[in-house]
């Protein structure tokens, strides 16, 4: 809910006047929502990314998903003359306005594109289904007993460090006071503030520190929670549609071609949603069992 979007200039002038966003106050969560934050998160992303059909009228699902490995732009979707859809293609579209000297030309077919990432979430809804605590413990995300017990540890280390500092604050004053009275000489208060303030410092360092770590670690283990669970909806995927595609993926990037080998080879990584990049290396450990 926004408050305080328009304001009147007195009682006796109707006309409202528009309130810069500066001005406003958002209150959160007052009202039951429609679809979950993260729908609706991932909606806005694929909304910025326009998807314009060519001259042909057709389109492609990849279209804004696609982006180029060196440059980060996207990559153009591009159909064939003789109107063949084996021959549509993506290309980086820095190479086609500016020139190959610019960006070399990143050029791959729509069918190699969707069979290559088709094959990459089978893949990947193989391993989670198989080695579903492996790949967590892989992606840094800790099991649950194994996470909760090392959240509590850590959560109990920072509560006494808060509390430290308070009680050194609570001290500060009241060496403060006896100085004032007389009971305690200036240099003893200047000794005993100095160690007081050395300690709150070291305190101070040891929450942040702490208070990050807390942050990273849960947020790390839900993301990992939510990426698991989306593609155990997709285990038996025998066919990519837009809908899973954009459930899962974020972004694709597609590297320039090898030719030194005799044979076209080209690298394709691919960047889900909640998690980035999997490295092949990862996902292979899985399946040879040294991640476990």
């Amino acid at each position: 809910m926004v408050n305080f979007k328009t304001h009147r200039q007195s009682y006796k002038n109707k006309r409202k006047i528009e309130n810069p966003p500066e001005q406003w106050v958002v209150f959160e969560n007052t009202h039951e929502a429609i679809i979950d934050e993260d729908t609706f998160t991932r909606v806005q992303e694929l909304r910025r990314n326009k998807r314009r059909p060519t001259r042909t009228g057709k389109s492609n699902m990849f279209s804004g998903i696609v982006r180029c490995a060196d440059c980060g732009e996207k990559l153009y979707y591009c159909t064939s003359k003789n109107f063949e859809a084996r021959q549509d293609h993506f290309i980086c579209s820095t190479s086609r306005l500016k020139g190959n000297e610019v960006c070399g030309s990143h050029f791959i077919r729509a069918v190699v594109l969707e069979e290559g990432v088709l094959k990459h979430l089978q893949f990947v809804a193989f391993c989670i289904s198989n080695y579903e605590d492996a790949f967590r413990k892989a992606l840094g995300a800790k099991r649950d007993a194994e996470a909760r017990k090392e959240l509590s540890g850590k959560r109990r280390m920072l509560q006494k460090s808060e509390n430290r500092i308070a009680e050194l604050d609570r001290l500060f004053k009241r060496i403060y006071e006896d100085m004032v009275a007389g009971r305690l000489s200036e240099a003893r208060f200047q000794m005993l503030s100095d160690d007081y303030e050395k300690e709150q410092t070291v305190l101070r360092e040891r929450i942040a520190v702490l208070t990050k770590e807390i942050s990273e670690q849960e947020n790390q283990a839900d993301n990992v929670d939510r990426f698991i669970r989306t593609v155990k909806k997709y285990l038996c995927l025998t066919e990519l549609t837009p809908a899973i595609l954009n459930d899962l993926v974020k972004a694709v990037y597609v590297h320039a071609p090898d030719k030194s080998s005799g044979h076209r080879v080209q690298d394709v990584d691919i960047s889900y949603n909640y998690i980035g990049i999997l490295p092949a290396s990862l996902l292979n450990d899985l399946i040879n069992g040294t991640a476990a």
